[in-house]
């Protein structure tokens, strides 16, 4: 039936009807997904340590996009997240649903969840997903449940001495909000702390903006101003462990 490329993941405990994220409008040019996918997963964690982790979601209109069996007159209205179990404790998903109704995603629009809380307990935990599929099929509403899963959240205990890796890498790259009028944060993960070059360019490639931070392992937030630039779509860049990530970032005042 329905892939996990719908919603899965947005998984938790419990679902809380409201969430403070913004889209990032790196994908709304996408046909359909959820960043992060199964390959990247969630970002680490660590006990008693603030988790916070971003994703985003597009849910295609043609049902025989994600699911071959199904014809092509079949398509999704929406997608509601029913029952969503594993997250570690203290941790809970709000959601910016679509529609009056909670936790509901209408399909063809780029929409976003917001993982947050402080873990309490150390583990790897696998993420189940239970959602209802909205379909259109001759002007009749069907609702198709469907359950998921293969994602998980590792969180490490907090001792100084015990890393969550190894080997330092850089994930969940964004800027929220974007677009923007005057300022964003340029939002990155790091499994190990090591320092991060961000820059920012426009689309001929001249670098207008430069910083070097020492980042931590965890999620790290490095504001950017637009001061003088005119409205339109920048280049930024995140260096750190080795890779670098691109991203669009829009002002619009």
């Amino acid at each position: 039936m329905i892939r996990t490329l719908l919603l899965a993941s947005l998984a938790a405990v419990s679902l809380n009807a409201v969430s403070q994220c913004i889209p990032n409008q790196l994908y709304v040019d996408s046909v359909y997904g959820v960043w992060p996918d199964t390959t990247e997963n969630f970002a680490p964690g660590m006990v008693n340590v603030f988790y916070t982790d971003t994703l985003n979601l597009l849910v295609p209109s043609q049902a025989s996009l994600v699911d071959p069996t199904y014809p092509d007159f079949v398509t999704i209205d929406s997608v509601r997240l029913d029952q969503l179990s594993g997250l570690p404790p203290g941790i809970t998903v709000g959601c910016n649903s679509q529609t009056s109704a909670p936790c509901t995603y209408l399909a063809s629009s780029l929409g976003c969840g917001l993982l947050e809380g402080t873990p309490t307990q150390a583990g790897t935990f696998d993420i189940t997903i239970e959602v209802t599929v909205y379909l259109q099929v001759f002007g009749s509403t069907q609702a198709v449940p469907q359950t998921f899963s293969g994602y998980s959240i590792t969180i490490a205990d907090n001792n100084v001495a015990v890393e969550i890796t190894d080997v330092a890498k850089l994930g969940r790259v964004q800027n929220v909000p974007n677009p923007f009028a005057d300022r964003t944060m340029i939002e990155f993960g790091l499994t190990k702390a090591s320092t991060a070059k961000v820059n920012v360019f426009n689309l001929v490639g001249e670098k207008l903006w430069s910083r070097t931070v020492q980042a931590k392992a965890g999620v790290n937030r490095v504001p950017f101003e637009v001061n003088e630039l005119e409205n339109g779509i920048y280049i930024y860049h995140v260096e750190a462990a080795g890779t670098t990530y691109t991203g669009r970032m829009m002002v619009n005042r």
